[in-house]
């Protein structure tokens, strides 16, 4: 199950981020290494009613993500994407360590494509770091199409949408 993540759902988010920091590390990535996301920045999610939490039977969050439906500024560095109608974005796409490889990411991309169409949006986007191969393999296998660099205080992110109009992985 999907929904809106609240207040009370922060001390597990949080755990669920650390999780998803330790494997970027063991990566070597340095990706939300510097203490993003922050307590602040979920919290920030939740009051813009922007964080949504996938559940497990009890309830209790699995998974993260803030799916975002006003755009993102930092892409206004790019000028090749597909369209420039209007579009979602996921931001701090993150699953417990003890749930990945179970298709909890992929409902996250699902949820945020059906938000995106009920609101008559028919552009995705969403931006790693070059060094997330997982995620980048879930964009590759999603068709999402690399379109440049963004910029970002914490480092250069691959950015990439994906024509929802035009897909039938998502």
């Amino acid at each position: 199950m999907i929904r809106k993540a609240v207040a009370n759902d922060i001390p597990t988010i949080m755990s669920i981020v650390r999780s998803a920091q330790c494997a970027l590390a063991e990566l070597g990535i340095d990706q939300w290494q510097d203490g993003y996301p922050s307590v602040e920045a979920i919290e920030g999610d939740i009051e813009r009613g922007v964080g949504y939490v996938v559940c497990d039977e009890e309830d209790m969050p699995i998974g993260y993500a803030a799916i975002v439906l006003t755009g993102e500024e930092v892409y206004k560095q790019i000028s090749s994407w597909a369209t420039n109608d209007e579009y979602v974005v996921v931001h701090r796409l993150c699953v417990s360590g003890s749930c990945r490889r179970r298709g909890i990411s992929y409902q996250l991309i699902r949820h945020a494509a059906e938000l995106a169409r009920k609101q008559g949006f028919d552009a995705f986007r969403i931006d790693t770091h070059r060094g997330n191969i997982r995620m980048l393999q879930m964009m590759r296998k999603l068709g999402f199409a690399y379109r440049g660099i963004v910029h970002y205080d914490s480092g250069e992110r691959l950015a990439f949408d994906l024509n929802l109009d035009l897909t039938n992985t998502i």
